[in-house]
């Protein structure tokens, strides 16, 4: 009997013990959690292949993004935003001459918008206003897009395109997010009329955007800081040597 009761007591400790010492559950919003700056770190498309080096590189040294209480965006990731639209094969057409688009080292960045359910969910809608920000001679969406063979009644100098069900998820401190565009993503390409309402742009198909994941790394600097120091200090450019 009093085996019993000693056996029983220490069942029970152990169940308050384990009740005590169990992770309790982050309840913090995701658009909270996603609000600050953050940095792109990794970048891989489906296959698992990298891809950072497609949109980044010394003349192009970050992407970073700000993403504000009020669901504004601000970033450079216009050369992303370009590689996820149109694509690995349409990309490497002018990725020679991107950073002439995308100069922001002048502190100019893309526009764009975030929108989260209420609660924790894991997914959300990211919305890139994609237009050229001072660059070279180069620096309208309308000639980028000549160089794409869009046709002429889709040349636009803006175009918004939303990308719906990006998948959101954060390491054990938030400090790191890592977003997916997968199966369950889909796509709103739109412009603007002449009272601000959104119109259908039928320039790209939205079907054929990217398969891509990313991760970022959330900063305590600025916007501002984080871009200044990056392009201060870019990443030396690696030359590979030429088969003879």
């Amino acid at each position: 009997m009093y085996i019993t009761k000693r056996i029983t007591i220490l069942l029970l400790l152990s169940v308050i013990f384990a009740a005590g010492c169990k992770k309790e559950k982050d309840e913090t919003p995701t658009k909270t959690k996603m609000e600050g700056v953050w940095v792109i770190k990794e970048a891989h498309d489906s296959t698992g292949v990298d891809i950072l080096s497609k949109f980044q590189n010394h003349l192009l040294p970050v992407t970073v993004f700000y993403f504000s209480s009020d669901n504004t965006v601000l970033s450079t990731a216009g050369p992303l935003t370009t590689y996820l639209v149109y694509g690995d094969s349409k990309f490497m057409q002018i990725t020679s001459t991107i950073n002439q688009w995308f100069n922001y080292a002048n502190l100019t960045f893309n526009g764009g918008e975030f929108f989260v359910a209420d609660g924790t969910p894991d997914r959300f809608a990211l919305e890139m206003k994609l237009e050229g920000v001072g660059g070279g001679v180069t620096n309208t969406l309308a000639e980028i897009l000549q160089l794409f063979n869009i046709e002429a009644q889709w040349l636009k100098t803006v175009v918004y395109h939303k990308f719906i069900n990006v998948g959101v998820s954060f390491n054990e401190t938030n400090t790191q997010m890592t977003w997916v565009w997968d199966d369950q993503t889909t796509a709103r390409y739109n412009m603007k009329d002449q009272y601000g309402d959104y119109v259908l742009w039928g320039g790209w198909p939205i079907n054929k955007f990217s398969k891509c994941r990313f991760v970022l790394e959330k900063k305590s600097k600025s916007l501002n800081d984080v871009t200044t120091e990056a392009y201060q200090n870019p990443p030396t450019k690696i030359l590979i040597p030429e088969n003879k």
